[in-house]
């Protein structure tokens, strides 16, 4: 796409909401048959490939007992946060460098508006991904009346499409600062869960993980419950409320420090041009 020239022959800058739009689409085609979409798929589907074979010779319990602890450990610690992270960490360091970043269309645009149309475009593609990880992990599985499957399901892919703006937010802004932002996000993924899993009490309340894991709680069976408190340490769930509101908090706070930044840091690499 390109803009009409202005009165001086030189191209006119782009709107900003056509142009997070413009973006958005990009980043969606590339995003769809990119080699980042391929590692989700990988990390996602991997609860559902299991799902089937549990669900197809495993008990009641042991079935619920997979439900809980895929959900709790490897849904909720691992595949939510690292699905946001690959997809923040998709950060054009190389348009950033080679000074292109605020050129896309061949017409100026913002670079705010760049990256707000790239998170937008992450966002869809990641909230799409994880609940169709939820429902590959559920539908397999087929116990008896006396385990319920769908409630606990549905409550975890409530907290998982709440959080995971958050965690986009947080990771966009790690993006947005170092290209190293892939090493860095696996680290934060690393001291959450264990802050989560040995700190407990105020000092585990820092992290995300305690407010998804506490959406699960009310809707979780006897067992489930088990498996939050002796495990998790999640004796005392937050609210739904606070969890929202943390979420939100986060997500907001992260995405808006990520534009500010975005607009200000200047990026210079090998390619970059003297000022």
């Amino acid at each position: 796409m390109s803009a009409d020239a202005g009165q001086g022959g030189g191209p006119q800058r782009l709107d900003a909401i056509e142009t997070v739009f413009q973006v958005a689409l990009v980043t969606l085609q590339r995003t769809l048959r990119g080699g980042r979409l391929v590692l989700i798929a990988a990390l996602l589907l991997l609860p559902g490939v299991l799902a089937y074979a549990v669900g197809r010779d495993g008990s009641d319990r042991e079935q619920e007992r997979m439900l809980y602890h895929t959900l709790v450990f490897y849904h909720f610690g691992i595949a939510l946060p690292a699905t946001a992270l690959v997809l923040a960490t998709a950060f054009p360091w190389h348009e950033s460098e080679e000074g292109t970043l605020t050129y896309w269309f061949t017409a100026p645009v913002q670079r705010w508006a760049v990256h707000l149309g790239r998170t937008i475009a992450a966002l869809v593609v990641g909230e799409a991904a994880l609940t169709l990880s939820v429902v590959a992990l559920a539908l397999p599985l087929n116990p008896s009346g006396a385990v319920d499957v769908l409630g606990p399901a549905r409550t975890a892919l409530t907290a998982t499409l709440l959080a995971f703006p958050a965690y986009l937010g947080i990771f966009t802004l790690l993006a947005t600062i170092t290209r190293r932002g892939m090493i860095g996000g696996l680290g934060l993924i690393l001291v959450e869960n264990s802050l989560a899993m040995f700190a407990g009490g105020n000092l585990g309340r820092l992290t995300m993980l305690v407010y998804v894991r506490s959406l699960l709680h009310p809707a979780a069976s006897r067992a489930g419950r088990l498996i939050l408190e002796q495990k998790t340490g999640v004796t005392e769930p937050a609210a739904a409320s606070t969890a929202i509101l943390v979420f939100a908090s986060v997500a907001i706070v992260t995405l808006a420090a990520a534009l500010v930044l975005v607009q200000v840091i200047e990026y210079r690499g090998k390619h970059a041009q003297p000022t």
